[in-house]
């Protein structure tokens, strides 16, 4: 296992600073790979959703592993968290062969009654945390009132060097402590080609991949980037991110 870098927090917990995504998987033999290999490296946060259908790679890379202690992120169809909350995360509960650590709305459309289900799904013990994913601020602002019990944990949002509408969440993320799991952080390799992002790659001998997620590191302790990759070679240009302190 890598030593560990700073670890980050969701909900109080202590996750890795960098998490795998694992949406529009292609090779779904190299994903687990790459999977369990991130996990031997220290990597103990993965997210996946209904909309995936990656649930059954996440765990079966678990049980490769041997240990189902991976912090796992779903989401869920805001339609199913308002209709049918319960008979939605009973499946990923068997998808997945554990509860989900952290459960979020995915696209939301109702926020306040949806939130409102999430909570029930808690008492319930089909998850242990809630959150949202793809929110303005206003949106947030409204989930956090609506409420009542058990709190948000964590936000799901894009954010990369080339994507940074998201930072207007932050004061209210660090004010309250909820985590900011950045998906798609390396935009799909547009960030990879940003004249500074090359330039600090060269000066630094690092690869481009590298530079992003430090700098998404430095942008806030409660950004956990969540980049997506089927290859081991590109996972080892990811974790190298978090020995660079830009």
């Amino acid at each position: 296992m890598r030593e560990a870098a700073e670890l980050r927090r969701i909900g109080g917990e202590a996750v890795s600073d960098i998490g795998l995504g694992s949406w529009a998987v292609r090779d779904p033999k190299s994903f687990v790979e790459t999977l369990v290999k991130a996990f031997e490296m220290g990597i103990n946060l993965v997210d996946t959703a209904e909309m995936y259908r990656t649930e059954p790679l996440v765990r079966e890379a678990m049980e490769i592993y041997g240990s189902k202690e991976i912090f796992v992120t779903t989401k869920l169809y805001p339609w199913n968290v308002r209709h049918d909350c319960e008979r939605a995360l009973r499946r990923q509960v068997e998808r997945l062969g554990k509860v989900p650590d952290l459960t979020l709305v995915h696209w939301p459309e109702d926020i306040a009654t949806e939130v409102r289900e999430l909570e029930k799904m808690v008492d319930k013990g089909l998850t242990r945390m809630i959150g949202v994913s793809n929110v303005t601020k206003e949106q947030l602002e409204v989930a956090l009132h609506a409420t009542k019990k058990h709190e948000i944990v964590a936000v799901q949002n894009k954010y990369s060097p080339t994507f940074t509408a998201t930072e207007e969440l932050f004061p209210t993320l660090e004010e309250k402590g909820i985590a900011l799991q950045a998906h798609t952080p390396l935009d799909r390799g547009r960030a990879l080609e940003l004249d500074w992002v090359r330039r600090k790659a060269e000066e630094l001998g690092a690869p481009p991949a590298a530079i992003v997620i430090a700098w998404l590191l430095s942008r806030s302790p409660v950004v956990i980037p969540i980049p997506k990759t089927e290859r081991v070679e590109h996972l080892m240009e990811l974790l190298e991110g978090t020995k660079i302190k830009l």
